[in-house]
């Protein structure tokens, strides 16, 4: 289940964050999947395609390694361009 108090991220497509898809170990690829599933519904509500969810899953595994779907929305956070404008 997702949280209630998750806000939409700005940036949706990852190339347009210079994000490009880097692949888990094989290892770790059904959890890439199992975390795209879980941040779906709350991420498509915020207009993310699945193909984009499970761009954002995949590299956020691999660099990452793992984690919950409050912690995988907040890095999707770290990539919008007005975060570090303060």
């Amino acid at each position: 289940m997702v949280e209630t108090d998750l806000t939409c991220p700005v940036v949706r497509d990852p190339e347009k964050a210079g994000i490009h898809t880097e692949h888990p170990e094989l290892a770790q690829i059904e959890g890439a999947h199992l975390l795209a599933n879980q941040a779906r519904p709350f991420l498509q509500g915020c207009g993310f395609t699945d193909d984009q969810v499970l761009h954002w899953a995949l590299t956020y595994v691999a660099r990452k390694g793992s984690g919950d779907v409050e912690s995988f929305v907040a890095w999707i956070h770290t990539f919008d361009p007005c975060a570090n404008l303060e």
